[in-house]
């Protein structure tokens, strides 16, 4: 029976793997007397931060490459199930850990001109690591029982019942964290005993949960950050694409990490970068329609929402900007601003719904034509209702 281990190079895998291999013990029945049937698994969405990478080469790599454990390496091969999955490498000998992998989350957020939402579930994960991961396990197991590895600690009771409920029908999951009786701190212990290393948490560069106040995460998270400036030019042009399409977005649960850097030590250095970074690169004017509809019986609350975007012109940011500029004298509208993005208001939606807002924009020519199925309709229903109050922005 192969007992598959989803490894996501954080401190509460890596402790597990490095115990099953100091001290075969601690290993489940299945692993006994070697690691012959353990498959250790890693789903790259595209964005981790490199250090997590290097750390992963230079200190676990080695020892899986010593007990000849099989390594598999995957990723999303685009944005439909239909395009499938990609082997980023599947071998007894790991040496390179291959974060970049083949179709990045951030290529996903940047096409759509949006940010990593904090409400709800986490489909992101959902899509980029457990899907993926379910893909190769049906192959590699043909439906047969298999023993599923999960590194959730006993801080994590809410997260270990939804993995319950998930996964392929013939997983039989286990949580060694549990067993032990071991949170994040004591994974984080073991492995500095074991190997002297201070391990960091393994995230996206773009992760809104990273930057959490409470758990010390902006503490953590801005100095890597800093240390990593080109992998946060694609975090902060993310957000500000998606910004200058809905000033509601941002990353930090609709506040921006551009504000939370603008006031850190050392991040105006960064921001000096970005603004360098935004001068160089192709700029589009963007169309944004939104449809609102409203919740049934109540058309002070909102229902769901549908947007329609495109680029009309590309150029540079000077001329995207003169073109903007001269959209709003044609239209009789205000070429408005809050420092950073610029916009023109065609519409802006009511104060009552089903309603609508439409809006002229420039940013980095990233996002692509995307209409909402859902949009035509909302869009309708919201230019046939009764005339109202505009609600300022």
């Amino acid at each position: 029976m192969y007992v598959v281990f989803s490894y996501g190079m954080g401190a509460n895998g890596t402790a597990i793997l490095l115990r099953w291999l100091f001290e075969p013990g601690t290993r489940p029945p299945e692993l006994l007397p070697d690691l012959s049937n353990l498959v250790v698994i890693t789903a790259h969405t595209g964005d981790e931060f490199l250090d997590t990478a290097i750390d992963v080469e230079l200190h676990v790599y080695p020892l899986l490459a010593e007990h000849r454990v099989r390594t598999v390496q995957l990723a999303r091969a685009g944005h439909f199930e239909r395009d499938g999955i990609v082997v980023l490498d599947d071998t007894r000998e790991p040496i390179l850990c291959l974060t970049s992998g083949a179709y990045a989350l951030s290529e996903e957020l940047v096409t759509t001109a949006t940010v990593p939402q904090t409400g709800g579930i986490r489909k992101h994960s959902q899509r980029f690591k457990a899907w993926v991961m379910d893909q190769f396990i049906k192959t590699l197991t043909c439906g047969e029982p298999y023993v599923h590895v999960m590194g959730y600690d006993v801080s994590e009771p809410e997260r270990v019942v939804g993995d319950l409920a998930l996964g392929l029908p013939n997983k039989l999951p286990t949580y060694p964290l549990l067993d032990w009786g071991w949170d994040w701190d004591a994974c984080a212990r073991y492995i500095y005993q074991r190997i002297g290393v201070r391990w960091k948490r393994s995230h996206c560069v773009e992760c809104p949960f990273a930057f959490s106040v409470t758990k010390g995460g902006q503490a953590r998270t801005i100095p890597r950050l800093l240390a990593h400036p080109y992998q946060a030019m694609d975090t902060l042009t993310m957000e500000y694409l998606a910004v200058a399409c809905n000033p509601k977005q941002g990353l930090l649960a609709g506040k921006q990490l551009y504000d939370l850097l603008a006031a850190w030590p050392g991040g105006p250095i960064l921001l000096d970068l970005f603004h360098r970074h935004l001068d160089a690169i192709e700029w589009a004017v963007y169309d944004v329609r939104r449809g609102f509809g409203s919740k049934p019986g109540d058309a002070m609350k909102r229902g769901q929402p549908a947007r329609s975007m495109g680029p009309l012109v590309t150029g540079t940011r000077a001329d995207m900007l003169a073109h903007l500029e001269r959209a709003a004298g044609l239209l009789g509208r205000r070429l408005e601003s809050d420092g950073r993005h610029h916009r023109v208001w065609w519409r802006r939606r009511g104060i009552y719904f089903p309603t609508v807002e439409h809006l002229l924009t420039v940013a980095p020519a990233l996002a692509h034509d995307k209409t909402n199925p859902a949009f035509p309709k909302l869009w309708r229903n919201g230019l046939n209702a009764a005339r109202q109050l505009e609600l300022a922005i």
